[in-house]
C-alpha cells in the first residue's frame, strides 16, 4: 500500500512539473520571470488585455509586435493598440513553456502559447506562439521589453 501511496505521487508530481517552463540560465531570475508571465496572463484574465499591458510592459521602451503592422512603443501606444478604455471583443490566455535568463539576472526572455478567443456568439478562437523579452526595472520588477505573437497557421 505504501508502494501504490509513493507511485501516486510521483505522477502526481510529474503532473504537476510538466505544468512548469523549462528553465535556463540564472534560475532564480528564470523563476521570478516565469511568475512575472503568468502574473501577467492573470491581469490579462481579470481585467482585460489593454490594462494588463499597459501596466506590465515597460511604460518608455515597452514595444509590442502583433503582426498588423508598425509596432506600438510605449505605455500610451500599447494601451490604444490593445483597445484602451473599450471592453476587449477577444479573451486572451496565455502561459510560458520555456523562459531564458542571462546570469546577471537583469534581462531574460519567455516564450509560450497562447488562445485568444472571440466573446461573440460564435466563440472562434485562434492560438499562436509568442515571446516576450523581460527587464528588471529600477525598483526590481520585471517588466515586459519586446512582446511578439504569431498566430498558428490555418488548418486547411
Amino acid at each position: 500500500m505504501r508502494h501504490f501511496a509513493s507511485i501516486i505521487l510521483l505522477l502526481g508530481s510529474a503532473a504537476a512539473a510538466a505544468d512548469e517552463p523549462r528553465l535556463h540560465g540564472n534560475l532564480d531570475a528564470a523563476r521570478a520571470i516565469a511568475r512575472a508571465d503568468r502574473d501577467f496572463a492573470d491581469l490579462a484574465r481579470r481585467e482585460g488585455e489593454a490594462k494588463a499591458v499597459r501596466d506590465v510592459m515597460d511604460a518608455i521602451d515597452g514595444v509590442i509586435f502583433n503582426g498588423d503592422g508598425q509596432p506600438a512603443i510605449g505605455r500610451d501606444a500599447i494601451y490604444a493598440r490593445a483597445g484602451g478604455d473599450v471592453p476587449g471583443a477577444n479573451a486572451l490566455t496565455w502561459y510560458p513553456v520555456e523562459v531564458f535568463a542571462a546570469q546577471s539576472g537583469e534581462l531574460g526572455v519567455s516564450r509560450g502559447r497562447y488562445t485568444l478567443t472571440s466573446k461573440s456568439a460564435a466563440g472562434k478562437s485562434v492560438s499562436g506562439s509568442y515571446v516576450t523579452v523581460w527587464r528588471k526595472d529600477a525598483g526590481g520588477e520585471w517588466k515586459g521589453l519586446i512582446d511578439i505573437g504569431a498566430a498558428d497557421k490555418a488548418q486547411k
